[in-house]
């Protein structure tokens, strides 16, 4: 299978080594204890030095001419990427408190237009934040928590099919980052 993969000049690289070895090694065993019984006699250190020689030889061109070359490389990994579908980007870490969250939901009346059972709520003139998950998947504006930050500071980014855009109130962001991030974290706690 590798060796299918070789260019032709590689591929005879690879044998030519190989051969050189194989020959030798027959040569060691037949050939040259026939001519001499003692053989390699007091030349073993030549011997082995001949040994070592072609085996790091073999060795060597095996990993320098299977080798795949890195341009390559480099658009197989491009392609493998190109087909692979993109996996969601993994869930944030929650930055806020969902406690505190809770405390700005009733603060800044959220409670007046929307359903959310952890709130106690149930009004009906923006969306039910019971369904805050489906609603995201639907948007496709990020994960969970992108999509809920986003619609707490420009709610016209996204409007759930149904209801009005221009309802909501839209100087949320002035809450800042910090509270923003309590309110993500109460209103995706739960949430899947």
């Amino acid at each position: 299978m590798v060796l299918s993969a070789l260019s032709a000049g590689h591929k005879t690289a690879i044998l030519v080594v190989a051969g050189v070895f194989i020959v030798f090694a027959l040569c060691s065993s037949f050939v040259f204890t026939r001519m001499n019984p003692n053989y390699p006699g007091r030349r073993i250190v030549l011997f082995v030095m001949v040994c070592v020689l072609l085996t790091a030889a073999m060795l060597g061109s095996v990993i320098a001419f299977a080798a795949e070359p890195k341009e390559e490389a480099a658009e197989q990994e491009n392609q493998a990427a190109s087909t692979t579908p993109e996996k969601p980007p993994p869930p944030a870490q929650q930055a806020g408190n969902a406690a505190a969250g809770k405390v700005l939901f009733d603060a800044q009346g959220c409670s007046a237009c929307h359903t959310f059972k952890p709130a106690g709520s149930t009004a009906t003139v923006g969306p039910d934040l019971d369904d805050l998950a489906a609603n995201a998947r639907k948007a496709n504006h990020g994960s969970l928590e992108q999509y809920t930050k986003e619609s707490i500071v420009d709610p016209g980014a996204y409007v759930v099919p149904g209801y009005a855009n221009g309802v909501m109130p839209t100087n949320f962001a002035s809450l800042g980052d910090q509270k923003i991030d309590d309110l993500v974290a109460f209103l995706t706690s739960g949430q899947g």
